[in-house]
């Protein structure tokens, strides 16, 4: 652990749940076409759910595709060549949804002009339109060092890490951990560490790891 593991903060880092329920829109794109006239239309929460929540479904192990619009046309239409260039858009860079949206459909545009035909998906692959009600939970769980940080990090549960750590990003441009340390203890190599994570491939179980092994003060996996 490292040399501020147990000096106690003036403020303790209060940890928040993050839960919901995914609602179905009825709406649907059988075609890559039919995709792209969606997402001009769609309100803006679907396009969050869809290019930004995808990290609560997938929760454990790798993955190739991280936005459901990438899975999909890997999956149901077989173009891993699309696939990968919506997966490259990292929309965490991009606070706007509109220009998230905006990035997405010119992706998914100019990949139709070059193409003969337009690629269907078989019956039964169809994209699925949702959106979902999400609750921010206060909890009565705190930390007021940066053991107690680590504690309750490993034992929270996945989804708070993701509103902790992913939509804290949208909301303000860093993580809530590496505020709340910056803010209690001042700058520190653990702030500058947490704030370089490139999480954007990785599972919420992934990213919980590579938190745990900072606070504890390890050297970044890949060093010597």
């Amino acid at each position: 652990m490292t040399a501020l593991a147990s000096v106690r903060a003036r403020a303790p880092f209060r940890f928040v749940d993050y839960e919901g329920l995914v609602v179905v829109t009825g709406l649907r794109a059988a075609n890559l076409q039919e995709l792209a006239d969606q997402l001009r239309r769609v309100p803006g929460e679907v396009v969050h759910h869809h290019l930004y929540r995808s990290f609560l479904a997938h929760r454990y192990g790798s993955w190739d595709y991280p936005n459901d619009f990438a899975t999909w046309v890997a999956e149901a239409l077989g173009d891993r060549a699309l696939a990968e260039k919506l997966s490259a858009i990292e929309p965490f860079k991009r606070t706007d949804l509109e220009q998230a949206r905006a990035v997405v459909l010119e992706v998914v545009e100019e990949h139709l002009d070059g193409l003969a035909g337009v690629p269907w998906a078989r019956r039964g692959f169809e994209f699925h339109f949702a959106s979902g009600h999400y609750l921010e939970l206060p909890t009565d769980r705190e930390a007021w060092s940066v053991a107690e940080l680590h504690e309750g990090i490993a034992h929270a549960p996945l989804s708070s890490l993701y509103f902790h750590f992913h939509e804290a990003k949208l909301r303000g441009g860093a993580d809530d951990y590496s505020r709340w340390l910056e803010a209690e203890f001042g700058a520190s190599a653990e702030v500058s560490r947490l704030r370089r994570i490139d999480f954007y491939f990785f599972s919420l179980e992934e990213l919980r790891h590579r938190i745990l092994r900072i606070l504890e003060g390890h050297p970044e996996e890949g060093d010597a």
